[in-house]
């Protein structure tokens, strides 16, 4: 008999993507379930995690039991979804699943299920590598979507049979159980299936990419002689933790950044600087933005001030911007604001030296001004590199059919 974490599916989707139809769907596909399974009716048999998550935030436990228990995986593809970090992770988690089953020589059941649940323009190949073909789905489905089968009257009675195949689908994979993830994976960490570099084969435009890299002190760096005294509340144990606008903006400024990207419809990865100097000497440095989100107290360590210097190397064709935040509340770095100033100025010799302009931004007092010149920088370095960026093509002679999304 099954537990209560045991789930016959995980239902995956964008934060804000019509959470409310959403959660209607999930309703219905749980009845199905539920009948199909021949089981009472205040049973759970589906995880749906109705809380907001933003990236950077730990996952809650009653999340990760759900992921590494479920026994069918229904992902609800959209342009949000394939954006989307933490989507990306609970894919990535579920694969990893059925990739152990594989390895071990058994069967893998078909129990990773895409839905179009909003047509993207482009198919991630992540996504399209898992195709279903139903002849009995119906059209308004290919065309529009699963969420206009829902929102759409005229269509209530595809929108039943769609879930009842779902439903009797789900409960057919779900009598084969799929390894759980070993007890030391760390779900917060999991790299996401849609944030990997691309394959050689797939048309992408770089203009689509932005690396965010933080230049900032973490915790541990407070306590040396060169920051003595420097309030604690700003860092966390790694770098990428620095959330310079709290208690206002009470989350890392690399997350803040990251949404800000996704909302503009660009992928976003961030890291620091040291693995942006290794990346720099072994990838090709054009067509991919990257945003130096900077600490001026950072100018006080030793080991950054070298870092910052080996990216002034670099022309703003590669660093597209240095953005420094400088929060107005911050009593102790608006008191020294100038001399940290100066410091940074000083390490960007090369890039300053004919003046400053957008793309090299310090004392940003607040968030929201923040977000306001980030999102500038994004839609102007777009367009220039949709005028200049070359386009990644398959190789001559090299077809391959228009991914579909079916149901199962």
């Amino acid at each position: 008999m099954r537990d209560n974490h045991d789930y016959y599916f995980f239902l995956s989707y964008a934060r804000s993507d019509d959470d409310e139809v959403i959660q209607h769907f999930f309703r219905d596909l749980s009845v199905e379930v539920r009948a199909y399974a021949g089981l009472p009716a205040d049973t759970d048999v589906g995880f749906l995690d109705v809380q907001s998550m933003p990236i950077g935030v730990t996952w809650s436990r009653e999340l990760m039991h759900a992921l590494a228990d479920c026994r069918t995986f229904v992902a609800l593809v959209s342009p949000r979804y394939q954006l989307s970090e933490p989507c990306g992770r609970e894919w990535g988690v579920f694969a990893s699943r059925l990739k152990m089953l594989e390895e071990s020589g058994q069967q893998v059941p078909p129990a990773l299920l895409p839905l179009l649940w909003l047509p993207p323009e482009e198919v991630h190949p992540v996504v399209a590598a898992v195709q279903y073909q139903n002849s009995t789905t119906p059209e308004a489905y290919h065309r529009a979507g699963l969420r206009q089968l829902i929102r759409l009257q005229r269509h209530h009675d595809d929108y039943l049979q769609f879930v009842t195949e779902l439903a009797e689908h789900i409960v057919r994979s779900s009598r084969q159980s799929i390894p759980a993830p070993p007890d030391n994976v760390n779900f917060d960490q999991f790299p996401s299936a849609f944030h990997h570099p691309p394959s050689n084969n797939v048309v992408e435009l770089a203009a689509d990419q932005v690396r965010f890299v933080v230049a900032a002190p973490t915790r541990a760096d407070l306590s040396g002689p060169e920051l003595q005294g420097r309030h604690t509340e700003f860092y966390g144990r790694r770098a990428e933790d620095w959330a310079p606008y709290r208690p206002a903006l009470d989350r890392p400024i690399a997350e803040y950044a990251r949404a800000i990207a996704e909302e503009r419809q660009f992928r976003a990865v961030v890291t620091d600087l040291p693995s942006l100097l290794k990346w720099l000497k072994t990838a090709p440095a054009a067509g991919q933005l990257v945003v130096l989100l900077v600490d001026p107290w950072a100018t006080r360590l030793r080991n950054r001030r070298r870092d910052l210097a080996g990216c002034d190397q670099y022309g703003a064709e590669t660093i597209t911007a240095v953005m420094v935040p400088a929060n107005a509340d911050d009593q102790q770095t608006q008191e020294k604001l100038g001399e940290l100033t100066d410091a940074l100025r000083n390490i960007f010799t090369n890039r300053l030296a004919g003046g400053e302009d957008l793309t090299f931004r310090t004392s940003i007092v607040a968030h929201e001004s923040f977000g306001a010149d980030l999102r500038v920088v994004l839609e102007r370095s777009r367009n220039s590199s949709f005028r200049t960026a070359p386009v990644r093509r398959r190789p001559p002679g090299e077809t391959r059919p228009r991914p579909i999304l079916r149901g199962p």
